[in-house]
């Protein structure tokens, strides 16, 4: 009996850990930020991490302070005021099951709600995504629209109108448009 539970026991955890990582050296999540109305500049997150689970359960989270502006004072700025107190956004979603079945070389375009926490608020997000599975076993999840998120939807306009201030800017769009390409594997 003690083996039967034993060898129950494994199964489990086997299982368990049969989800798929993102794997953050393949993967990349950027956004847009502009200012004065005229002025557009792409920037990332260095540091992210990520599961997908057999049932389909996606669990992502960013080091809001590894963002990279390609300046590094924007960056300590950014950091300093947007995202002390929160050191992290979460997001959460359901994958479809008629995509964790696809066969290697396929591809869905799939609409997810994602559920975004960020700055102590959580939204609900459309995200339009294609969703390919590689011949590794390996899914590919690459945003077809940007996501767009609202600062003054997570209470984020004191810390941007701060930047404004510093920077001296007329304006700093409050809409950011957020895309993405991660792989996850097994």
């Amino acid at each position: 009996m003690k083996i039967i539970s034993l060898l129950s026991l494994l199964l489990l955890s086997a299982s368990a850990s049969a989800a798929w990582q993102l794997d953050q050296d393949q993967s990349s999540i950027s956004f847009l930020s502009t200012k004065n109305d005229q002025v557009t500049e792409i920037s990332h997150f260095r540091s992210f991490s990520g599961s997908l689970s057999e049932e389909g359960a996606l669990k992502v989270a960013i080091d809001l302070p590894s963002v990279d502006t390609k300046i590094e004072i924007r960056d300590t700025r950014i950091q300093e005021h947007l995202f002390k107190l929160f050191p992290k956004a979460r997001l959460s979603a359901k994958v479809p099951q008629s995509v964790l079945s696809m066969a290697s070389g396929e591809t869905q375009q799939v609409e997810i709600e994602g559920s975004l926490e960020l700055n102590t608020k959580t939204k609900t997000l459309p995200m339009l995504v294609q969703i390919s599975r590689l011949k590794n076993g390996a899914f590919v999840a690459t945003s077809v629209q940007p996501v767009l998120i609202s600062a003054i939807e997570f209470g984020l306009t004191d810390g941007i109108k701060k930047l404004r201030e510093i920077a001296g800017l007329d304006s700093i769009d409050l809409i950011v448009p957020v895309s993405f390409n991660v792989v996850f594997s097994g």
